[in-house]
């Protein structure tokens, strides 16, 4: 059952993080591990600034609320991670834990909280069809 996480998720949510990292292959990031920033950042999304869904033990999607790079007082909703573990893949799972996002994200902008909420396609990730949740495609991003 999807859930919005609490602070009592915090050591499975940060397993599934490491777990995808690891298959995220960015190699900037594979020996990052700062425990103490991420007890900060939970806690912060947690009393408020963002939103994370959890299936227990097989999946989240997180998202942080911050101010634009326009102007402080406009927010938007920034998707940090969606990641199902890959023996729970090709179910409803995904789609589930996208759809609490999204209807989250379309609530903050009805109530006038944010302007815009956003969701990252990685080269890892499947290819969905994002365009049937309201999304447009923007940019892309490059590492080096």
């Amino acid at each position: 059952m999807i859930r919005q996480a609490t602070k009592y998720d915090k050591t499975q949510i940060i397993e599934m993080m490491q777990l995808f990292r690891a298959e995220s292959h960015i190699e900037q990031y594979k020996d990052l591990d700062n425990v103490e920033y991420w007890n900060k950042l939970l806690d912060n999304i947690f009393a408020g600034q963002g939103i994370i869904y959890i299936e227990d033990g097989i999946g989240l999607i997180m998202g942080v609320v911050m101010p634009t790079i326009w102007c402080d007082k406009t927010l938007v909703l920034n998707e940090l991670a969606w990641y199902v573990k890959p023996e729970h893949r090709n179910t409803t799972v995904g789609y589930r834990l996208l759809k609490a996002y999204v209807d989250y994200g379309k609530q903050l902008k009805q109530e006038g909280r944010i302007k815009m909420f956003t969701i990252a396609k990685m080269v890892t990730s499947p290819d969905l069809k994002y365009g049937r949740f309201g999304f447009s495609k923007l940019d892309e991003i490059w590492i080096q």
